[in-house]
């Protein structure tokens, strides 16, 4: 008999530009695209996590539209590293620069510049008390090891704390201890989750990439603007390495927000859709049952 392929949904991460996710999953839904699976890194995590313990988008946006609009993520910090425009004048030049080496300084004795208490408080509004074994949709979700190296995948246990894990930026919030694992961001190793997605079992991966775009035309006039275009330089070279191993790739535009512009929710939102609608007729072709081996011999 003909069967409907299985198809895993793998979100990437990207801070603000993640809220895209929200729209790509609502696109599905209304085109009645099964999800048998579903791979979260940082932002993707939080709203894949989200949507697997209730697949119904209109819940799962607006829950994460009153939490932005809540006094709990006006406390998170978020907005504290987003890049301002650079200064007109000598002082503000000045007080730049001093901004910039209290920073430098401060990394000298801190595992981060802010508490973990913010991101805690973040997770915990949304997933607080729910389980891996809670998901209607298998899930699961990556960090990072900083001790091994190496990658790992949460598929059981507290969904919290695995997504605070997977969300815990280096240097910006503090490594998250688990089981002997000291864990940060799942994106320094998984940005796009397309390899963890498919190990859920499923047939087919739509990934969904919301990383930083290359500006040609971005400010590069001090060893900080040097050190992160060369940081950004190697992550999206190895995303295209991870995201060739994906069936589908959904890109919406949004590589001009900040990771932590989460004010521009609606501009994220319209990027996710027009990408995801864009994609539909590729997405389409892999939804159609497969035929058996007899079928195929005798048509």
């Amino acid at each position: 008999m003909s069967n409907i392929p299985r198809i895993g949904l793998a979100l990437g991460g990207g801070g603000a530009r993640g809220l895209a996710h929200l729209s790509v999953l609502r696109v599905l839904e209304e085109n009645d695209i099964p999800i048998a699976a579903i791979a979260g890194t940082s932002i993707g995590a939080i709203i894949g996590a989200s949507y697997a313990l209730e697949p119904n988008i209109d819940k799962v946006q607006k829950e994460i539209q009153d939490f932005l609009l809540s006094p709990k993520f006006m406390e998170s910090g978020f907005d504290l590293f987003k890049k301002r425009t650079a200064a007109e004048n000598f002082f503000g030049q000045v007080a730049t620069y001093v901004k910039e080496r209290i920073v430098i300084n401060l990394a000298h004795s801190r595992l981060s510049l802010v508490g973990a208490w913010r991101v805690t408080r973040a997770v915990d509004e949304l997933l607080a008390g729910r389980t891996f074994q809670d998901c209607q949709i298998p899930f699961c979700c990556v960090a990072t090891d900083l001790r091994s190296g190496e990658e790992v995948v949460f598929r059981d246990g507290e969904l919290s704390k695995a997504v605070q894990a997977s969300m815990s930026i280096p240097g910006f919030l503090p490594p998250v201890e688990h089981n002997g694992h000291l864990l940060v961001d799942g994106a320094v190793l998984s940005p796009v989750p397309v390899t963890p997605c498919r190990a859920l079992g499923v047939d087919v991966v739509i990934a969904v990439e919301v990383g930083q775009r290359l500006d040609q035309d971005g400010e590069l006039d001090s060893v900080i603007d040097i050190v992160f275009r060369a940081s950004t330089i190697t992550a999206r070279q190895y995303t295209e390495m991870l995201l060739r191993e994906a069936e589908v790739v959904v890109r919406p535009e949004v590589g001009d927000i900040h990771w932590s512009e989460f004010s521009k929710m609606p501009m994220a939102l319209i990027a996710g859709e027009r990408a995801a609608k864009k994609a539909l007729p590729e997405i389409r072709r892999y939804v159609k049952p497969r035929r058996s081996l007899w079928q195929r011999l005798f048509k």
